[in-house]
């Protein structure tokens, strides 16, 4: 007891550092840029595009939705909902994220406990939720990784922060492509490393052990056979992945700031490498990531102010996503 109460307090301390960090980086950034300039960029920008933009990731959103949709409904095809339901929980699910250090992660367990609650059996909504964020995950990489060879090929090389993106990815990768290998034929991939290490031998954890099989088993089985819904799905995670790019060019374009196309690229892929730091939102490192790809390009953009419209269509999804929860008294924040 003494313990958890020491891991939550020692979690807790790292999350003020995280936010004190940020939100001192934040600060900095308004000071650096101006507050009066960039509430002058935001007028100029405009309610409208700002109304355009939000409606624009919410289509994107809604593909999102779609994939895991079509991923649940297959795994457990006797308990189908409708998209209107995986749209909701996903906007919990991301809200619970947005609100955590774990951005990429922590809203997870949010959307297994809906599906449940929709009448989804545990195991079948874990794995769905475990194949969607794996898809997730691996367009996200494969378009930071284009990001990454495009900033090199240009000459940013020399940054140490691409160097070290560059390591991580490298590990993304590997652990993905055995995820998926592994589970294509069959084999267990997180019951496989409970193997290796001897923790299935271990009494406590036989049964955890047990679920895990059984959980990818299901995975597995959704690779048996369905080459076209499986190609379906990868085209689906380009396109949605390839939004951020139109994103960045709808933001700029409003801003009076005309990109090329590298350059909306390189402004869809490598701020985004901070959101990977357990901080929540990115708060502060986010703005300052904007802001360094902007000095790298050339772009005589404010970086708040950018980061801004971004803010404020995830606020929209955050409101969608809290509202959603508490209408099912779901909590998104979970303690450990």
């Amino acid at each position: 007891m003494a313990a958890q109460a020491a891991a939550k307090w020692k979690k807790a301390l790292l999350l003020v550092v995280a936010v004190i960090i940020g939100g001192g980086l934040f600060a900095f950034l308004i000071w650096r840029t101006g507050a009066a300039a960039t509430y002058q960029a935001l007028r100029a920008f405009g309610a409208l595009p700002c109304i355009g933009f939000v409606l624009i990731s919410l289509t994107n959103f809604t593909l999102y939705s779609l994939r895991w949709q079509i991923i649940s409904n297959d795994i457990s095809p006797k308990h189908k909902l409708p998209l209107q339901r995986f749209f909701l929980h996903r906007m919990s699910g991301y809200a619970a994220g947005y609100l955590t250090p774990a951005s990429q992660v922590a809203g997870e367990p949010i959307r297994v406990a809906m599906l449940v609650a929709d009448g989804v059996p545990v195991k079948e909504a874990t794995s769905s939720v475990i194949l969607d964020l794996a898809f997730e995950i691996s367009a996200v990489v494969a378009f930071i990784i284009s990001g990454v060879v495009i900033a090199l090929s240009q000459g940013f090389g020399g940054s140490t922060a691409i160097a070290g993106a560059g390591v991580m990815i490298a590990v993304i990768v590997a652990i993905l492509l055995a995820f998926f290998w592994r589970l294509a034929r069959g084999d267990g991939f997180f019951s496989s490393i409970m193997q290796l290490l001897q923790l299935h031998r271990v009494k406590k954890l036989q049964g955890m052990y047990k679920w895990l099989v059984e959980t990818e088993s299901l995975i597995s089985k959704f690779f048996a056979g369905k080459k076209s819904k499986l190609a379906f799905i990868v085209m689906l995670s380009i396109v949605m992945v390839s939004f951020k790019a139109v994103e960045a060019f709808f933001i700029t374009h409003f801003f009076g700031v005309p990109i090329s196309l590298r350059d909306g690229f390189l402004l869809a892929t490598l701020p985004g490498i901070v959101l990977l730091l357990p901080v929540p939102a990115g708060l502060g490192v986010y703005e300052g990531s904007n802001a360094a790809i902007f000095s790298l390009l050339g772009l005589h953009l404010n970086a708040v102010a950018y980061t801004a419209i971004i803010r404020i269509r995830d606020f929209v999804f955050i409101m969608i996503g809290v509202i959603h929860a508490v209408r099912r008294g779901e909590k998104l924040i979970v303690s450990e």
